[in-house]
């Protein structure tokens, strides 16, 4: 009886592990049976060069940087011109006061030119932050359209940059810049760049696209304080 019994639980250990080993090899079956992902690539600097988005960007942001320029210029010139007046006037005291009042507006306008600049900095970022979202969203409905699961920014043949300006060593540069590339090769044929700039432009060029709304002029400056 105990030889029997011995034998029913040898026979089901027996089942059991090739119960086992069959799911283990239909799994491993549907794994390799698994279709592989479709895979694209775009060149991130072809793109900035040739987006419309990009140079509406800069000409946008150039005028801001000229807006700016212009309003320092002007100011710095009357404080100047007011100062010159100044001389004339004959009074010490009356003189002294004047002058007291210029450099108090000299720090002022200083103040304000820091602001500004911190501003246009910001709206800078702002502005390169919104342009690769742009970037990004398109490039999610092209791969959608063309069947790609991914996109990958191809970095294999960006040249390498030096800054002899910078406290790091030039092999130490090129040494970093190495270690960030991700994507060494790229087949011609899933290059979706020269699509996705195309597509870009079009939407730009599109009437009553939501990109083409204008970008509201800046709120003027405060005035100086006397």
């Amino acid at each position: 009886m105990e030889k029997r019994t011995r034998h029913i639980s040898f026979s089901i250990a027996v089942l059991i592990a090739a119960t086992c080993a069959v799911g283990s090899a239909a799994y491993t079956a549907g794994r390799l049976a698994a279709p592989p992902s479709a895979v694209a690539n775009v060149d991130i600097r072809r793109i900035l060069d040739k987006i419309q988005e990009r140079g509406e960007m800069e000409i946008e942001l150039t005028q801001l940087a000229n807006r700016f320029e212009q309003e320092l210029k002007s100011r710095k010139e009357q404080l100047e011109t007011r100062a010159r007046e100044s001389d004339a006037v004959t009074d010490p005291t009356e003189r002294q006061t004047i002058r007291d009042g210029l450099a108090l507006e000299q720090l002022q306008l200083k103040e304000w030119a820091t602001m500004k600049q911190q501003e246009a900095d910001r709206e800078q970022a702002l502005r390169w932050e919104g342009l690769f979202r742009s970037i990004a969203s398109e490039a999610d409905k092209l791969a959608q359209s063309e069947g790609y699961q991914y996109v990958f920014v191809y970095d294999g043949t960006a040249e390498f940059q030096r800054d002899r300006r910078s406290q790091m060593p030039l092999a130490q540069q090129v040494v970093e810049q190495i270690s960030r590339r991700r994507v060494l090769y790229a087949a011609k044929a899933d290059d979706l760049t020269e699509k996705l700039i195309q597509r870009m432009n079009n939407a730009r060029a599109t009437p009553h696209s939501p990109t083409n709304v204008p970008t509201p002029a800046p709120a003027p400056a405060p005035a100086v304080a006397p």
